[in-house]
């Protein structure tokens, strides 16, 4: 699973290079975001757009749901106050602060003393909700872009004054983003493709990150609850940003998490400063009546202590809760032992990361898939008054935790072993029929050991039980005495054979069994003509011994061996005389003769001043097909002597040149 929060709120903003200002009248009752760990940015399609960004749990695609598609004017620089619950932004056009609530709806609160030949696309609240950062990028024509200054926005004071803090160096930076743990200030600069740490309060900027991981150009930067760095972006600088990435605050290494909807430019913000809920279980596939753990891990990012939180869960039908393994914030459990539910009253949560792990017992439950989650109660109403758990190993908000009950695959299962001639023990192997299951599996056998292997040394019936939780299967074993003996034949002659040849190779088998299996070890493969009959047909090309093993249904085995000698024959005559115009045929051509198995790669007949005048290729010795007739071009050559050189390919693989000459006599 992705380890976004996906289905996290997110609210976009894209910039129009012209945008029409109308003048919003402030608003004497904005209503609050509810702080769930949500993502905030704009869209700008002229009017710009606020939307909730959802990742599709079936596609893991970035879709847009849209909140306000009637903005009338351009918002950048945005960051979310933990204070009041509002986004606070930039109008970069007008340099005007402006306040966005939960229904979308844009206040303008002041006219800020900007530059406004800078451009502000990056900005955040501080985790104290103090104040807006923005920076200012100059953009010169045809030159580089240039960040100039660092303006702190002061949320407190009336008439929200400004702090610039000057800057000169080159960089592009779109957004930046709180760390809500560390608060730690960090920046994407698309120019270099890298994190950076930045420090406000001086205007100095660390490029200590290597340029590591997926390059990207980001339009936007966010952090959620548990310190995780997201991105949205696109591959190159020229084509739009339509790809969520997730940047390593410790590394700087990237990755593309998902695709999403095109976007010219974009601006983010989140709200981490909240409480989560996470719930997994230890063992995703149990057996009925098993023990498994549950861990809650809450999440308090919130800066401030909370009291009273009551965490409830409510099990499964047949669960039940047995033991608290872990608990490190205190509080008083209310459920027994044996309750169908497990709650953790008057919980005081300080800030940071707590993980409380409960036992709970599956009960005789029916195989099947069995889901729940947790509740967190009694939080403030800025944080949404209650939480449900999520699973963080899905891509889903928000959703349960789910747990499979196996059951085992059979009830019983018969066999038959063979206690063999010669063999003291035979070994019972009852863990192949649970291999699967793994450490959940017990073994019982009919004496009481409990290792999944026994030995058996006289026949009889032996049971093996056979146990996951409270389900139950068995194995029952009839030993029996069995032998199987092999003689191996061969059909005639001594142990050796010419190269080419084949010999015929029989078995004699004597079996107390029902079934008999072959089995040839062939050393030279496709030399056995059946590698899994009694009998078959060999044909070695050097030394070889070959082996049958047998083996009955009962598993006794016996083997046999049969040494063989090939004998090499590779001599090859080549005439040195031939007369064309004999009458005796067997001498008015030039060939070699040899073995029959012996081939001829390569032949070919030379004049005295080096012209080739014959050449034959890949025949057969003692094949006419390879013979000189003494013709060159169809006219008879004048009585001489010719030079040849042949090359010649034996069955076994070696591959010989020769050379000579031949005397032609008319």
């Amino acid at each position: 699973m992705l380890t976004i929060k996906p289905f996290r709120t997110i609210i976009w903003g894209l910039m129009m290079v012209l945008a029409v200002f109308i003048h919003q009248a402030p608003s004497t009752a904005q209503k609050p975001f509810t702080c769930e760990d949500q993502f905030f940015l704009t869209l700008n399609s002229n009017p710009t757009s606020l939307n909730e960004v959802l990742i599709d749990p079936q596609t893991n695609v970035v879709v847009f749901k849209n909140l306000n598609a009637n903005i009338p004017f351009n918002i950048n620089a945005a960051g979310f106050r933990i204070i009041d619950n509002l986004i606070y932004c930039l109008n970069p056009i007008l340099g005007t602060l402006i306040r966005i609530d939960a229904n979308g709806q844009p206040e303008t609160l002041a006219n800020l003393p900007l530059n406004l030949n800078l451009s502000y696309f990056a900005g955040d609240v501080t985790p104290d909700g103090k104040y807006l950062v923005v920076i200012g990028t100059g953009y010169p024509f045809g030159g580089l872009a240039q960040i100039a200054e660092i303006v702190l926005i002061d949320l407190e004071l009336p008439g929200y004054p400004t702090t610039t803090i000057p800057v000169n160096r080159v960089g592009q930076i779109f957004d930046i983003a709180y760390h809500p743990v560390t608060g730690e200030l960090y920046g994407y600069d698309s120019f270099v493709q890298r994190l950076v740490r930045i420090d406000p309060l001086n205007g100095a900027f660390f490029y200590d990150y290597p340029a590591s991981g997926v390059p990207f150009n980001s339009g936007s930067l966010f952090f959620d609850a548990y310190g995780r760095l997201f991105a949205y972006g696109s591959p190159t600088p020229t084509t739009d940003q339509n790809q969520l990435y997730q940047i390593d605050p410790v590394t700087g290494v990237s990755r593309l998490l998902f695709n999403g909807p095109p976007a010219v430019a974009s601006d983010g913000c989140s709200c981490p400063y909240t409480i989560i809920l996470n719930k997994t279980v230890s063992d995703e596939q149990v057996f009925p009546c098993t023990d498994v753990a549950y861990t809650f891990e809450i999440v308090n990012t919130s800066n401030r202590p909370h009291e009273g939180i009551r965490l409830e869960d409510q099990l499964p039908p047949g669960f039940t809760f047995v033991k608290v393994v872990s608990n490190p914030v205190g509080g008083n459990v209310t459920s027994q032992p044996g309750d169908s539910f497990f709650a953790l009253e008057d919980m005081d949560l300080s800030n940071g990361k707590f993980e409380i792990k409960i036992l709970v017992n599956t009960g005789p439950a029916a195989p099947g898939i069995y889901r729940n989650q947790a509740v967190l109660y009694n939080l403030p109403a800025a944080l949404g008054t209650k939480r449900v758990s999520d699973n963080p190993d899905t891509p889903v908000k928000d959703d349960s935790t789910m747990l499979i009950i196996r059951e085992l695959a059979f009830d019983s299962i018969f066999l038959k072993k063979g206690l063999c001639e010669g063999v003291e023990a035979v070994s019972l192997d009852a863990s192949s029929y649970g291999s699967s299951i793994g450490s959940a599996l017990k073994y019982t056998w009919q004496d009481g050991s409990t290792g999944p292997v026994f030995d058996v040394t006289t026949p009889g019936n032996y049971r093996a039980m056979l146990t996951a939780g409270c389900d139950t299967a068995y194995v029952f074993y009839e030993v029996v005495y069995s032998s199987i003996l092999l003689e191996l034949l061969q059909n005639e002659g001594p142990g050796s054979l010419r190269l080419g040849d084949s010999l015929y190779l029989r078995s004699e088998v004597i079996n107390t069994g029902d079934q008999t299996f072959y089995q040839w070890m062939d050393p030279q493969p496709g030399s056995v003509r059946c590698l899994s009959c009694p009998e078959t047909w060999v044909r070695p090309f050097n030394d070889i011994t070959y082996t049958l093993r047998v083996e009955n249904e009962l598993g006794c085995l016996d083997s046999a061996t049969v040494q063989l000698t090939v004998e090499k024959n590779k001599r090859v005559y080549f005439p040195n005389v031939f007369t064309p115009d004999a009458e005796n045929v067997g001498n008015t051509y030039f060939y070699p003769s040899g073995d029959q198995y012996t081939r001829i790669s390569n032949l070919a007949v030379y004049s005295r001043w080096g012209e080739k005048i014959f050449e034959a290729m890949d025949v057969a010795v003692n094949d006419m097909n390879a013979a000189w007739d003494g013709t060159h071009r169809g006219q008879p050559m004048v009585p001489g002597v010719y030079v040849w050189v042949a090359t010649i390919a034996f069955l076994d693989g070696e591959t010989v040149t020769y050379s000579g000459d031949v005397t032609l006599v008319r």
